[in-house]
């Protein structure tokens, strides 16, 4: 089959990106014949997202002067950018239409009408909700404000007659409530399994966390378990933007205090893989992760994962190596981490486990998946 694949702003180096391109990888491993498309595309994002990749090509930029208009008016708001070019992009699907067989938009998180499907990794629709009740975060009047205009225009554009696939079991639940869809398929995106499952070593009192160095990824509260647990050494690892810099200068204050937590920031893929054959436990930040790439990667290099109990890394990853792996504050996350810390055997144990739980998630079962998916979307056309 022919197939487009639809990222409507690709400006940014993160996990839908990297799914764009994976499933792009897969559809041509599969045989199918696949374009990319996107409305703005960043260089250096580009660069950084295909570094190393030659069987990638450039996307096709749908550049138009509405597009640009956007940009230069609502500049900073990436999502609703987003979801003011994506149905914009309909005009264009039109003119594809003819020539593919399947259109897959992979940004948005809305059911379009121009798309046979989107990949969802949240439902901006549900934000309101998941700010409120989920993450439990008191935001400012215009994050309210901002968030609740992003649910309605959501919810406006929605076809709630398209198929969704979904990042988590979890994110599928949020997505069916958010757009009545009844057609949601659970696929999960792909970790380098191969890659990560032959991490081994000395395994220490060594507790790893591996996040985006952000507000919003709640990363200033790992120093609170640190302190809780002073015989283990916390590594806090992350990228950084320029956002960062405030939640670096409340980490530099905590990190004075604390002689067993330590930050290392935008470091090179060798540094993160030697810091998991060091450690024995993963902890997630306390926040509803939709998936959770870091925590299944860690996973796979036979790290135990201690997530926040909720989101699909606990649903769809933690709770299945072990139910006692979850916790809803600073304290509850020391008392499991120094509990594992105490139990060698259970820990081994529990490593094995996570490995095991980690190989549903290999680029392969990824494959097969999104094989499946695509032949219902399909339909006779499947059969050509």
């Amino acid at each position: 089959m022919r197939i487009a694949l639809v990222y409507p702003l690709l400006e940014e180096v993160g996990g839908a990106e990297r799914l764009t391109l994976d499933m792009y990888r897969a559809l041509r491993d599969l045989g199918h014949e696949v374009d990319l498309y996107t409305a703005r595309l960043n260089e250096d994002a580009w660069q950084v997202l295909t570094g190393g990749m030659d069987d990638i090509p450039r996307p096709t930029v749908l550049r138009e002067p509405l597009i640009e208009l956007m940009d230069r008016l609502f500049n900073r708001a990436l999502l609703l950018r987003v979801l003011l070019t994506a149905p914009y992009l309909g005009k264009h699907a039109k003119k594809l239409r003819h020539r593919y067989d399947l259109i897959i938009e992979t940004e948005s998180n809305v059911p379009l009408k121009w798309a046979d499907a989107t990949y969802v990794h949240f439902p901006p629709a549900e934000l309101p909700r998941y700010y409120l009740y989920i993450e439990r975060l008191k935001l400012s009047l215009h994050e309210r404000v901002y968030n609740s205009l992003i649910a309605w225009w959501a919810r406006s554009i929605a076809d709630r007659t398209k198929p969704l696939m979904a990042n988590s079991a979890w994110t599928a639940k949020y997505a069916r409530e958010a757009y009545g869809s009844q057609r949601v398929y659970v696929v999960h995106p792909p970790v380098n399994v191969e890659e990560l499952s032959s991490i081994g070593g000395g395994r220490g009192k060594v507790v790893l966390t591996v996040s985006r160095i952000d507000w919003a990824k709640r990363v200033t509260e790992i120093p609170e378990v640190a302190k809780l647990v002073p015989e283990a050494e916390f590594y806090l690892v992350g990228s950084t933007r320029p956002a960062s810099g405030p939640v670096l200068e409340v980490l530099k204050e905590r990190a004075e205090r604390l002689r067993n937590f330590h930050v290392e920031t935008d470091v090179p893929r060798r540094r993160i893989l030697e810091l998991m054959s060091q450690a024995s436990i993963y902890l997630h930040p306390p926040l509803a992760e939709h998936f959770g790439i870091a925590i299944a990667e860690a996973a796979a290099a036979g790290l135990v994962p201690v997530v926040y109990r909720d989101g699909g890394g606990w649903t769809d990853i933690a709770s299945r190596v072990d139910q006692g792996l979850g916790y809803t504050n600073a304290e509850e996350a020391a008392r499991i981490v120094r509990a594992l810390l105490n139990d060698a055997e259970r820990l081994k144990a529990l490593s094995v486990r996570a490995r095991e739980v980690a190989k549903d998630f290999s680029y392969e079962n990824f494959k097969i998946r999104l094989n499946e998916v695509v032949k219902e979307l399909a339909g006779p056309k499947a059969k050509r």
